[in-house]
């Protein structure tokens, strides 16, 4: 009984020396606050990561605006490994046109409830992806992209136009004391969906 006992209290001690010694050698967690730089102003992964999948599901919508019955449906493979391509294609062209801190700046003077300026940066590098390197070949036609070009030039022109016709009829003259300035920020109590 004795020799149990002390087998028992080996086996135990030496459990014990070898688990302090995995606690000792484990690994310390470093301080989260740290801020990574990316440096000479390149985009970041997760920022790219994003833009792409934007890209991605734009061009979904757009090769399912000729095809309704599609929108329900994945695409297979091949189909989806074009539309990323074009979506790299996209990307490519506007990292090598904005510095990140240019393009992130664009972003957040653009009003977050009806974007403008990604939707027409993005759709004017689709189109020239397509003219250029021949993406989404098979999947969306020419024709059908410059007429959505000229759509988006159409609505361009009736801003300006809409804007110069509020700057002649809004000269400050008419304004009434007695009703007080709205605010042209959004209310902060207001929940905004983000997608």
């Amino acid at each position: 009984m004795n020799r149990e006992v002390s087998f028992v209290k080996i086996v135990f001690l030496m459990l014990f020396i070898f688990g302090a010694m995995v606690m000792v050698s484990q690994v310390k967690a470093e301080d989260n606050k740290t801020v990574v730089k990316v440096p000479n102003d390149e985009w970041p992964s997760q920022v790219i990561f994003d833009t792409v999948s934007i890209c991605y599901q734009g061009t979904l919508r757009w090769v399912a605006m000729g095809n309704p019955n599609l929108l329900n449906f994945p695409p297979p493979y091949p189909i989806a490994r074009v539309m990323t391509v074009h979506c790299f294609c996209v990307l490519d062209k506007l990292r090598t046109e904005y510095k990140i801190t240019t393009w992130a700046e664009m972003l957040g003077v653009d009003d977050p409830l009806v974007p403008k300026v990604a939707p027409e940066e993005f759709w004017l590098k689709a189109i020239s992806c397509i003219k250029e390197h021949n993406t989404l070949q098979g999947l969306v036609t020419l024709q059908s992209a410059e007429e959505g070009l000229k759509i988006l030039e159409k609505q361009r022109d009736n801003e300006t136009i809409t804007r110069k016709q509020k700057e002649e009829t809004d000269n400050g003259s008419g304004q009434s004391d007695s009703t007080p300035e709205q605010p042209e920020e959004l209310l902060q109590d207001t929940p905004q969906i983000n997608f």
